[in-house]
């Protein structure tokens, strides 16, 4: 209890949760109203009414909350009236300086409309205890917001405002928005990054072209938007990664929601990166090349290495030099950023490496990617490429192939399996008679020998049963399906999608004096040879256009004989 002649002066607080504020079951005008009745009702002597703070209390450093203090040290005010001590701190360090406060007689109580806590053991206990149980319930909410927020982003979906070209989907519930492809921004954005790759113009040069020309402006909010974008928000709009499909959250690699559509390819964003140098973000994951692991030296066998090269040709003295970690030409010191019409060039370049250091040592073994995969294709179109028509049909003809190869390969493990019962009865038959029998060391002698020699019999017959391949059309198969595409796949197809191809085929590349030869697995070899017999034999067979491929086609008729045996 106070004494009767202390004087409370009192500080009316007030502050509201940082969450939305069409969600507050007691705003800042709320708690004004409910203290204001009370303070007529009661005749308090509310010296200082502290502006509405929306500043969370989860960590110390409100600045209303600072006045408050100050407050009371000066002696201005010795007393606090609040909504609820909760109001007052959720974290440790504040509600510490509030019973420091206490302690040395400074803050004499603090007041809410549901209790009054004095300056005594037992209310200064139970307000420690009120502010623990705040403190609580704020870790307990950010454990839950924190767990939202990530299932979120897993589910592709990023947190907080969209970015420039798409815009949040109003219609849901906020917290729980999606999405959507803002029409009009879209499309400008698009054609920014597509002028971007062609590396003839630099940052500055796209910021003026999208300001005077696109007339792109900021995405629209509440309370701000719709300006023209400025040269760091151009910067910024290129290194964001969202427009590439990926995003980051804590951390975490997410990828953005299959259902919008990406600007740019991945490797295209990090093409880009490479383009800005200093100002790009930094690739974090190890780059990825295609041919390393396929391709060997043609002169002393050994492994190949890939380079990748960034450079930039200079606007201005027209040398060339590589753009990574530098901001301008290393002969005219001309910037990137002010170079007009800069040309972009990246490209990667197979070295061969015989050494831990990496160092050339075969002349001449060096190729650059593009006329590596050229020479791929040539073979693959010569040599592999067939129409989907001709993969049907040779589809269907290994599965009558593989009828009767499949009766001849049941027959053999029949036969065996046949074998392998009599020379286990066999077995069986001389066990019995070495137990039975009253025999001499000779004979004991000749039974083992023979013993000997019929597991040895048996082994083989395992070994042999055990080759016989009942299943190997389905690989086959594959093969088929894949010959069909395989020009596609190596011209628009992925890194993943060519390495899948090069191993189905069995394909290793050997280059020597810049010429590649391309050398795949035994029954790819042996089809294409019989497929070019085929071509020789009828000019007219398996014209890539062509549709007429079928039995009655006096073109493929011709050569169904020829392709049979192959």
């Amino acid at each position: 209890m106070k004494k009767q002649n202390e004087k409370i002066v009192y500080g009316a607080y007030y502050r509201k949760s940082s969450e939305d504020e069409g969600k507050q079951v007691n705003s800042i005008k709320d708690q004004q109203r409910e203290l204001d009745e009370i303070e007529l009702k009661e005749e308090l002597n509310i010296k200082i009414k502290f502006p509405g703070e929306s500043q969370s209390a989860f960590s110390p450093g409100r600045p209303i909350f600072g006045s408050l203090t100050k407050s009371i040290e000066a002696g201005i005010i010795n007393g606090l009236f609040v909504w609820h001590a909760n109001r007052l701190s959720r974290n440790p360090i504040d509600a510490g300086a509030l019973i420091y406060l206490m302690d040395i007689g400074k803050l004499k109580e603090i007041k809410t409309p549901s209790r009054t806590y004095y300056n005594n053991g037992n209310d200064k206990f139970l307000l420690q205890l009120d502010f623990s149980m705040s403190k609580k319930d704020s870790d307990d909410k950010s454990v839950v917001v924190k767990r939202a927020l990530e299932g979120r982003a897993l589910r592709g979906l990023p947190n907080g405002m969209s970015k420039i070209g798409f815009t949040n989907d109003t219609k849901e519930e906020k917290g729980n928005r999606k999405w959507v492809v803002d029409p009009i921004r879209f499309p400008l954005v698009q054609q920014l990054f597509q002028k971007m790759l062609t590396g003839k113009y630099s940052v500055p040069q796209l910021h003026k072209y999208a300001k005077d020309e696109l007339k792109l402006t900021t995405s629209l909010r509440k309370k701000e938007g719709g300006k023209p974008i400025s040269l760091s928000y151009i910067y910024t709009l290129f290194r964001d990664p969202i427009h590439a499909g990926f995003f980051f959250h804590n951390e975490i690699r997410c990828e953005l929601d299959s259902r919008l559509p990406r600007t740019i390819n991945e490797e295209e964003y990090w093409k880009i990166q490479a383009m800005l140098g200093n100002k790009g973000i930094k690739r974090t994951t190890k780059r990825e090349s295609v041919y390393n692991h396929f391709t060997k030296c043609g002169t002393c066998n050994g492994a190949t290495f890939p380079d990748f090269k960034f450079q930039v040709i200079c606007s201005k003295c027209h040398k060339k030099f590589s753009n990574l970690n530098k901001e301008s030409c290393p002969t005219c010191n001309t910037k990137i950023v002010d170079m007009i019409d800069p040309s972009y060039l990246s490209y990667i370049f197979y070295y061969c490496i015989n050494d831990k250091k990496h160092r050339t040592i075969c002349p001449k073994n060096g190729i650059e990617e593009r006329n590596l995969e050229k020479a791929l294709l040539k073979n693959y179109e010569e040599k592999i490429s067939i129409s989907k028509e001709l993969s049907k049909w040779c589809i269907d003809n290994i599965y009558k192939v593989k009828n009767k190869e499949l009766e001849e390969q049941l027959a053999i493990k029949s036969n065996f399996e046949s074998q392998e019962l009599s020379l286990k009865t066999k077995l069986k038959r001389i066990t019995i008679n070495r137990i039975t029998r009253d025999i001499s060391e000779e004979e004991e002698q000749n039974y083992l020998e023979i013993e000997n020699e019929i597991k040895d019999e048996l082994n083989q017959l395992k070994i042999q049963k055990n080759n016989i391949n009942v299943d190997w059309f389905s690989e086959a198969t594959k093969d088929f399906n894949l010959m069909a595409e395989v020009i596609d796949i190596i011209e628009n197809g992925s890194i993943e999608q060519k390495k899948n191809t090069l191993i189905a085929f069995g394909s290793n590349l050997s280059v020597k004096d810049k010429i590649v030869s391309v050398y795949n697995k035994k029954s790819i070899e042996k089809f294409s040879e019989y497929l070019l017999m085929a071509k020789s034999e009828n000019n007219a067979f398996e014209p890539r256009t062509s549709l007429a491929t079928k039995e009655k086609t006096e073109a493929f008729a011709s050569v169904i004989p020829t392709l049979l045996r192959g």
